[in-house]
């Protein structure tokens, strides 16, 4: 049976869906903005728990399969999904807020917080969320298509992990840290996670659009703009 909705009502849903507009400043951006906040805090200390084969190497057997479990922190694709839901200019001031809550307000980072978390290794991974607003943002800003949300999802994740790794040097050169300990921290935060980061990344940016379309109803309510152009099409037609 073939569904068929009446051109008044398909007018309707069209002006509801995003089609690359920038994000306007209105009271639904501000309650999507506090949304996304919450969701980058929860992000931080949730986890997801789950198995997969991988390739180890047994003594006495050599190489093999198994399972490995694993406890998977989903932060890095939840920023990203967050800079294409809100944008740019608003994934700025997010970070900001994020920080400014982190060092003065409560202990938001990942195993801590305050001004003292600077000198924590895991603050250049932080720091990563910049560039990849940036950079993530100038890539969605030229096309949504599938191609470039792909995009945007290797080099954040790439941006991310490159900008926790060059802190660790600078942790190093200030002898915050040995230089001893900076390829074995870099293992451990970017070795198989960012494989995951990247999965991850890709999975949501892939569906994110759809999400997007029921919080651009909340961002940019269009009955305004709905009436107007009615309005002048009657005008037009009576004329």
């Amino acid at each position: 049976m073939n569904f068929k909705i009446s051109k008044r009502y398909k007018d309707i849903l069209d002006l509801y869906v995003h089609k690359g507009e920038y994000t306007p400043f209105s009271i639904g951006t501000f309650v999507v903005f506090a949304f996304c906040f919450l969701i980058l805090i929860v992000a931080t200390f949730s986890q997801l728990n789950f198995s997969h084969p991988w390739i180890v190497n047994t003594p006495g057997v050599g190489l093999e399969f198994n399972m490995k479990h694993v406890a998977y922190t989903p932060q890095i694709p939840i920023m990203l999904f967050i800079i294409y839901l809100i944008g740019r200019n608003y994934s700025v001031l997010l970070f900001i807020a994020y920080l400014l809550v982190g060092f003065f307000v409560w202990p938001i980072f990942a195993f801590g917080g305050g001004l003292g978390y600077a000198q924590n290794y895991l603050f250049g991974y932080f720091l990563g969320f910049i560039v990849a607003i940036f950079l993530c943002g100038l890539i969605l800003k030229k096309s949504l298509n599938v191609k470039f949300r792909m995009l945007a999802a290797l080099v954040g994740v790439i941006s991310i992990h490159i900008t926790g790794f060059l802190y660790c040097f600078v942790l190093a050169a200030f002898k915050v840290i040995e230089f001893s300990l900076v390829f074995p921290i870099f293992s451990a935060l970017s070795g198989r996670k960012f494989l995951y980061d990247l999965i991850f990344s890709a999975l949501i940016l892939l569906v994110a659009p759809y999400i997007k379309n029921v919080f651009w109803i909340c961002m940019k309510p269009k009955a305004d703009e709905y009436k107007k152009s009615r309005k002048s099409r009657h005008t037009r037609q009576s004329n």
